[in-house]
């Protein structure tokens, strides 16, 4: 390992909190890090000079690739003129509007965007807007959220109870009380061995109705 990069691992050591990571072990060397230095097209470039096809996309997040010139101008001129600025209270600004106008003749049936930062704040964000709509109709009880086992549907509170994985669920008191879980539909992971794929359908479904309550 290059002495500059056994440098700034040892940093990044001391100083990141990094999620999905052991961090017992990753503070005492006993899990290699990587030091990510590039990227272009589909793939990337660590300190060590290791190239990488990343088929993770970043984390599903770099869909057009990396080292992409066009974009870079486009944020170096937006920041030039407005970095960021919020949408609370009607606020807006002519970038936002006019990515929203595209997205929306792009895909029918939609008719607003609601921005955010990430897969795990947009399905929480589902999950409340789902709870509010039934508080607004006058069915407060209708809360129930039916979820799949080995889904993945983010790691925050609501997002993380929804996320089949036990590994989501331990040591942080989840799923929440309003998120349920039947089997995924797949007849290979099925409980039984011996069950047929008819039979393993008939099981899921009559999970479904379970759940439901």
């Amino acid at each position: 390992m290059r002495p500059e990069t056994k440098a700034l691992l040892e940093k990044d050591r001391n100083t990141v909190f990094h999620p999905s990571t052991h961090l017992k072990q990753y503070a005492h060397g006993e899990m290699p890090g990587r030091v990510i230095a590039s990227g272009k097209g589909i793939r990337i470039t660590d300190s060590e000079g290791i190239e990488l096809i990343d088929g993770f996309a970043g984390l599903y997040c770099v869909n057009i690739g990396y080292g992409r010139e066009e974009m870079a101008e486009a944020i170096y001129e937006q920041a030039k003129k407005l970095a960021y600025y919020h949408t609370y209270v009607g606020h807006t600004n002519e970038a936002l509007v006019t990515l929203s106008d595209r997205l929306i003749n792009m895909a029918p049936g939609m008719s607003k965007v609601y921005y955010g930062m990430s897969g795990s704040d947009a399905n929480e964000t589902q999950l409340k807007i789902v709870w509010y709509y039934n508080n607004a109709r006058g069915k407060p009880e209708k809360k129930k959220i039916i979820s799949r086992d080995r889904g993945y549907h983010g790691s925050s509170v609501a997002s993380g109870s929804l996320t089949g994985l036990p590994l989501f669920h331990a040591h942080f008191d989840l799923p929440i009380e309003r998120i349920k879980h039947t089997m995924a539909p797949y007849y290979y992971r099925r409980e039984d061995s011996g069950m047929t794929e008819p039979n393993s359908r008939n099981i899921v479904r009559m999970n479904w109705k379970n759940d439901l309550g």
